[in-house]
């Protein structure tokens, strides 16, 4: 099962839909991983363990990234 990365921006306490940002990942360990990377790129980030995402704050907000299997 190949899985995907998915992004959100998250407004004034509510979240917007869920947007892919890559597929066709082999693994969920890579998967994971890399949308780990993408978050930690960036100087504010961090991980929801709850939510099982990580999140990310750039110049235009908030954001949430995680990955899970193709849609």
């Amino acid at each position: 099962m190949t899985h995907s990365i998915y992004v959100r921006k998250i407004v004034e306490g509510s979240e917007t839909s869920w947007k892919t940002l890559a597929h066709a990942i082999q693994t969920r360990t890579e998967a994971v991983l890399l949308a780990r990377r993408l978050a930690s790129s960036y100087p504010e980030s961090g991980a929801n363990p709850f939510k099982r995402v990580f999140w990310f704050r750039d110049r235009t907000g908030l954001h949430e990234i995680c990955a899970a299997p193709e849609r």
